[in-house]
């Protein structure tokens, strides 16, 4: 059974990769493009639920703080929601993928990482030679 699965994913991954390599550049760039746009929105609504649910973690802390007002064991994070910036209206942050910094370009990532994995010069001249 395994070995039909791994048999299947081959076949369709060349049948993909042959797929695209007989694209024209256009085509290839429209589907690289879709691709970008599709991660793009993906990314969006992500930072957006995050958004979300830190605010509904807010508003719970609001309604247990709220709740326990009046008792004197009140939890230590308790005198978070006395904090200045709880009220501040502009704490609704979203952003698109257009505001976020993009991550490094992988010929910087490339040239970072390959002068980290130069090995140091070494003068042992016994170390050169097969054992």
């Amino acid at each position: 059974m395994a070995k039909h699965k791994l048999l299947a994913g081959l076949l369709l991954g060349g049948a993909a990769y042959a797929a695209y390599h007989a694209m024209d550049l256009e085509q290839r760039e429209a589907l690289k493009d879709a691709a970008r746009d599709r991660y793009n929105t993906l990314k969006d609504r992500a930072v957006d639920y995050a958004f979300y649910a830190a605010d509904a973690v807010d508003d719970f802390k609001e309604t247990i703080d709220d709740h326990l007002a009046g008792k004197d064991s009140a939890p230590a994070w308790q005198s978070a929601a006395s904090d200045e910036t709880s009220d501040d209206a502009d704490d609704d942050i979203v952003l698109s993928s257009n505001e976020v910094a993009d991550l490094p370009d992988a010929e910087t990532a490339d040239a970072s990482s390959s002068e980290a994995d130069e090995p140091a010069a070494s003068d042992d001249s016994a170390s050169d030679q097969p054992v």
